[in-house]
Formats: C-alpha cells, structure tokens, sequence
C-alpha cells in the first residue's frame, strides 16, 4: 500500500495476496451430536466392504483436493504459503498416507517454517500416525522445520460428558496426547468445549486440572453452542418437553442433563480464563490460550482479515472483496473437480461497510488495535466513546481497540458499535 493510500485509510479486509489455505476434510466416523459443520459419516476406513468403500470415498476427496489446488494456486498466483491448515470433519481420518500425499502437493509453496496444522482425533492416535506427526517435513530442501501442529480433539477428558455430546469412540484424549509427545510432537493444542449439560464445577475443574498436567502449547477451550436441528438440540428439547410436549421418539428425556444458565456457562468461562492464565498462559483470543511463542498462527490470520484459500466440500475463501463457499456434496465436489472444472460454489461481493464490520469484529476477539479509517464505514463514534468510559474498549491515537474486559462480551460490544441499527437488533 503506498503512503497516500495509507493516509487516507484505504485498506480493507481480506487485501494482498493469499498467503493461507484451509482444507476441509468433511468426513468423520460417525457424527458427533453438537456438530453443524459440513461432515458426513464414513464409518472406518479398514477391512471389509463398507472400510473399502470408506478408503475410496477419501482417497477421492485427497485427489480432489489436488486438483482445486491446482486451479486456485494459479487463478490468484499463490506462490508462498505461511500457513496451512486442515480441518473438519476429521482430518485425521485420512491416516499419513494420504496425508503424506496431500503435503507433498504443498510442500514446494510453504515457506521453510510455516505452520501445519492437522486437527486430529484421539483415536486416531495409533503409533505409525505419532510418528508421522513429529517427523514429516513442513516444506522441502534443507533446513525446513519438520513436526506438524498438532490440533487434539478432546471436548472434555470426562468419559460422561463426551458422551453428552454423542461422541460415540472411547479412546482416551489424555492417552492420545502422551503418544505424540512421546513420538516428539513438539507443538500440541488441545480443544475443549465448556457448557456441556451436567458440566459440574467438579467436572470443570478436572479438565482444567488434566489440561495443566498435559501442558500443550495451545488450548481452544469453547462454549458449547447447541445449533437447532442438532442431535444435541434434539435432545435438549427431550428434556424441556418430558411432560410429553416436544418429546421426540425414542428419547429418554431423564438420561441428558439439562442445558446450563447464562450465569453457570459465565462462571465457567471465567474460570477457565483465569485458571490458564495464572498458569502462564496469554489468553490471546476470546477462546484461545497459548504458551509464548506458540499462538495458532493460521487463526490470527483470520483474525486479522487477510485473504486466504478454502478447498474442499464446503470451505469458505475470502480474498478482496471476494467470498465464496464451496457446494457441501463432496460427491459434486469430486466430479466437477474430475472434469477439470471449479466446484459448484455460491459467491458473493463484500462492500465496505460488510468488510469494515469483519474486521471489527475479528480484532475485537484479539483485543487487537484497528486504525479508526479502517472501521469507519461500520463504528458509531458516540457508542465507541461511550464504551470507553465504561473500560470495554480503548480510543487511542486513531485506533479502537476492545478491552480485556470487553472481550468477555466482544459480541455485545461490537453490536453497541455498530452506526447501523438494524446490526443491533
């Protein structure tokens, strides 16, 4: 950006070139209850007919993958990748082999110590996949880094409450942590979701007891958010109509506990924030706990508006004022892919105002200044000085920037912020 444009506050979200990729691998063994993300059930991809059939529906997906690669590389002229990162869905699913091969794809674009993040689940933890994780180059020639980033999905470490959230494999998230580590995994994060119906204090404590004795790199610990038309949602609405109204078939309303209150989920979160952070944690994002050094560098690019590159079923790409979403059938996906043509997909034009309302609210999750220019076409400056008065946010030298105390309610505060009323309601 020259200096005249800087001046006059020209910069917008998503600008520049792409130097992030996310690939969505939307397949997962069976779906969990809390779960709205764009996932199929493929059960396991072992022996047998229906593992047969598993292996085939993925190494479709990891062809396909290679294939829209090709394509966005040289539609946005990709050239060096400081990111990578692969989620679902369970991207672990895809075992090293294919995952190996995904990498390879890859490789020749990441920068020698870019950050490769595989979310993975703890049964997928076997002995040959610890390997893999800590020994796989990030990028080719020498003197690249190896180790992938490890992202570990636990939900809660108590057996009970996983299986609240339908979470049907018993593998042991605290197992599965120890076999990386010992394989050499150097940069491990674990997910955690609190909230959970019959989420004791107790409970609570346990996680936060068992996630301090792990000490992982990075912990994303979120609020559970129960989605209509979730299993879980289902299964709550069970509850509320056990007198027999809104009672669905063949559930056992006295078997889930009840949803907790506002004031039980604040509580919790509070705690976690303050049991992490007196451990020696920076809690760098509203949901986000990381050692020093070791912030997921692939989501505070998100977090900051830059552009990136989504691949797969359902993957979401911004670049400019450019977004689009890939069609969520990866039978589709694959086929056009296969014919050498884009995915169907569904796009969309970000004006200003939409561009410069992300961009208040992605920083606001960081606590992270925005020059004032950048959010103008968005920000009530009446509300901005209001809130500043009550510590939620900090005017400072042209910039805004939310409070620590203001990231405990970063939504609402934005919203107050917002010039347009029909944002607030």
């Amino acid at each position: 950006m020259s200096g005249a444009r800087e001046a006059q506050g020209a910069h917008t979200a998503f600008d520049g070139p792409v130097h992030h990729v996310y690939i969505h691998v939307p397949f997962c063994r069976a779906r969990c209850d809390y779960c709205d993300f764009v996932s199929a059930p493929v059960g396991d991809p072992g022996a047998g007919r229906a593992g047969a059939q598993a292996a085939r529906r993925l190494d479709e997906f990891t062809d396909g993958i290679a294939a829209e690669w090709e394509l966005e590389r040289t539609a946005h002229d990709v050239r060096r990748l400081r990111t990578l990162y692969l989620g679902g869905g369970t991207p672990s699913l895809l075992g090293p082999e294919r995952l190996e091969r995904l990498l390879e794809r890859f490789r020749p674009h990441l920068t020698p110590h870019a950050e490769v993040t595989v979310e993975t689940n703890p049964e997928d933890v076997d002995g040959e996949f610890a390997r893999w994780a800590a020994d796989a180059p990030v990028a080719g020639g020498a003197g690249a880094a190896r180790g992938i980033r490890i992202s570990l999905g636990a939900q809660s470490f108590s057996p009970h409450l996983r299986a609240v959230l339908g979470r049907t494999v018993a593998a042991d998230p605290g197992d599965a942590f120890g076999r990386l580590r010992r394989a050499g995994v150097a940069n491990l994060g674990i997910d955690l979701i609190h909230g959970i119906p019959g989420q004791t204090p107790e409970l609570l404590g346990a996680d936060i007891a068992a996630v301090l004795d792990l000490r992982p790199e990075h912990v994303s610990w979120y609020e559970l958010d129960v989605i209509q038309g979730t299993a879980l949602a289902a299964r709550l609405a069970a509850v509320s109509g056990a007198d027999g109204v809104g009672a669905g078939a063949g559930l056992d309303p006295k078997a889930m506990p009840a949803d907790p209150s506002d004031d039980v989920r604040a509580a919790g979160y509070r705690r976690v924030i303050h049991e992490l952070s007196r451990a020696g944690y920076d809690w760098y994002e509203v949901s986000n706990f990381a050692l020093a050094g070791r912030r997921a560098r692939h989501n505070v690019a998100y977090w900051r508006a830059r552009p990136y590159l989504g691949l797969g079923p359902g993957a979401v790409s911004t670049v400019g004022a450019r977004r689009w979403t890939n069609g969520p059938d990866p039978a589709a996906w694959a086929a056009a892919l296969a014919t050498g043509a884009s995915p169907p997909r569904a796009a969309e034009e970000l004006d200003a105002a939409t561009r410069a309302v992300e961009r208040l609210l992605l920083a606001a999750r960081c606590g992270e200044r925005v020059p004032l220019a950048e959010v103008a076409a968005a920000v009530d400056l009446g509300a901005a000085a209001s809130l500043a008065r009550a510590g939620l946010v900090s005017l400072h030298g042209g910039t805004i920037r939310v409070t620590r105390k203001g990231r405990h309610v970063a939504n609402e505060v934005c919203v107050r912020l917002f010039r347009d009323s029909h944002l607030r309601g």
